[in-house]
């Protein structure tokens, strides 16, 4: 009800007077731009569709692009896959199952990988792609379209709203200074146990 509305709106504010040196003008511009953010994010993905082009794909990870392209000729030496993964690759949440990532979509995996994996035809087999990670070698296993969970769907959203965030900036004219010491509050005070000595003292 407004009337319930209105009380919990004044026990809020008198939380934050009292825990902060905030006042009902801060806490109004504070929920204004949230209000804005998910305004824009709404109508930036308001046309997103759950049904989206997926690949299922296999890795083996390893650290070098020389111990990559081993692995190639080891599986051009008739070596089975999933032996290989168990072995060498470092990913450990999935080596044991022969290095199987199940389906994704785009904007799931970091960019190199996921556009080598998109690239390749079913069966087929990437050259060592470099990422952050190591080296990967990729197989594909399927392509077709499929409909997004709704924890996929949602993270395909914020992905695309990421990216229009992204490309917004690109077209501004954004300076950023590195005066953040001057301008972080000093209250509440960080515990002692949370600071990080920028003096370089020990």
């Amino acid at each position: 009800t407004q009337e319930g509305f209105e009380a919990l709106q004044k026990t809020m504010i008198a939380s934050i007077n009292t825990q902060f040196p905030y006042g009902e003008a801060d806490f109004r511009d504070y929920v204004r731009d949230l209000l804005i953010n998910q305004k824009v994010y709404d109508y930036v993905t308001k046309d997103a569709s759950r049904d989206q082009e997926m690949v299922w794909a296999r890795h083996i990870l390893v650290g070098t692009e020389d111990e990559a392209k081993a692995v190639l000729e080891r599986l051009a030496a008739g070596e089975e896959w999933s032996a290989l993964a168990a072995e060498l690759s470092t990913d450990t949440s999935n080596n044991t199952s022969g290095g199987d990532l199940g389906w994704f979509a785009s904007g799931t995996m970091v960019a190199p990988f996921e556009q080598a994996a998109f690239a390749l035809e079913i069966g087929e087999i990437s050259e060592p792609v470099a990422t952050d990670f190591g080296y990967h070698i990729i197989q594909a296993l399927g392509h077709e379209v499929r409909q997004l969970s709704d924890d996929e769907f949602e993270t395909f959203k914020t992905n695309a709203f990421s990216k229009f965030l992204e490309e917004a900036k690109a077209t501004m004219d954004v300076k950023k200074y590195d005066v953040w010491a001057s301008v972080v509050p000093s209250i509440p005070a960080i515990p002692a146990e949370y600071r990080i000595d920028t003096t370089g003292q020990q």
